[in-house]
């Protein structure tokens, strides 16, 4: 009686050809297609991605006999270079041109396009972070300086530029949909968290009838050098810090024309009110400084 083969190679090999058994191969082989979930998981991206990827062409996965999406190895290599592209900022209109025919020379090219793309996202983060910066120093400068509720001044104040926005409304209502609508007008200018350039002029007819909450238009003052459309005259203007609710400032423009009356001046042009701190930069209204300008003669 011939011996056994081997125990190692029991179950493992044909016991007359020494070729691997169907079984055995098919666990051992590298599989040729892969499942949508499988697919998803690899790339940690959502089975909806991999639906559009293929509603535009990118990925052209087969389907088996139950209508499932089956993902080959060709259009794995394609989501790894589609991968690798998104993540150097390349938009999906250019990846797809790329992957349709591309050659060593054409990744090169990607790839200085790329070095093109990140140096000019490192010049707006400079710049981002400049803003950012100077935000910062704006509120601390608020807080510093004009975190009191100061007494009533007169101060000569050049002409500034502004970018302006006419438009009635009234302050519990609809200003910061105004501010906002501002904003969007110009947008690449105008920021609005930590921003205390940022005002609303009330007429001057509004105030003396008492109307201290309609306001005619949003504001935005800019620097000297940049776009603007309308300009607050330089002038003496009487001036007053608020601390606190704008529930306040009917009080505190009551004061303010009581005060031009009794030093015998008249009040001219639009009341202006500068939201140094207000409700984009804090929720709490006894964090709001607001200060309220009026010219005068």
């Amino acid at each position: 009686m011939a011996p056994a083969p081997p125990e190692c190679a029991i179950g493992r090999t044909s016991a007359v050809t020494g070729a691997p058994r169907a079984g055995m191969r098919k666990e051992q082989m590298m599989k040729e297609y892969y499942k949508i979930g499988e697919i998803s998981k690899l790339y940690n991206i959502g089975t909806d991605s991999l639906r559009y990827y293929e509603e535009i062409g990118i990925l052209r996965p087969r389907r088996d006999e139950n209508g499932y999406r089956m993902y080959s190895v060709g259009d794995i290599r394609t989501l790894n270079v589609l991968r690798e592209l998104r993540s150097i900022g390349f938009p999906m209109k250019d990846i797809k041109a790329h992957l349709k025919d591309f050659d060593v020379q054409q990744t090169l090219d990607m790839f200085a396009e790329a070095i093109e793309r990140i140096n000019r996202r490192q010049q707006e983060l400079e710049l981002l972070k400049k803003n950012v910066s100077e935000r910062i120093d704006e509120i601390n400068y608020y807080l510093r300086e004009k975190n009191t509720h100061e007494s009533i001044s007169v101060q000569s104040l050049p002409e500034r530029h502004i970018l302006k926005l006419s438009e009635k409304a009234l302050r519990d209502d609809n200003i910061d949909f105004v501010l906002k609508k501002l904003q969007s007008k110009y947008e690449e200018q105008l920021y609005i968290v930590g921003n205390g350039e940022i005002g609303a002029l009330i007429d001057s007819d509004c105030l003396l009838e008492g109307e201290y909450g309609r306001f005619e238009a949003a504001f935005y003052i800019v620097v000297p050098d940049e776009e603007f459309d309308a300009v607050l005259p330089a002038a003496d203007y009487l001036c007053m810090t608020v601390k606190g609710s704008y529930a306040r400032m009917r009080e505190e423009w009551s004061k303010l024309l009581v005060y031009a009356q009794r030093e015998g001046v008249s009040v001219c042009g639009s009341g202006v009110e500068l939201y140094l701190i207000d409700n984009h930069d804090t929720n709490k209204e006894n964090e709001f400084i607001t200060e309220l300008q009026i010219a005068v003669r």
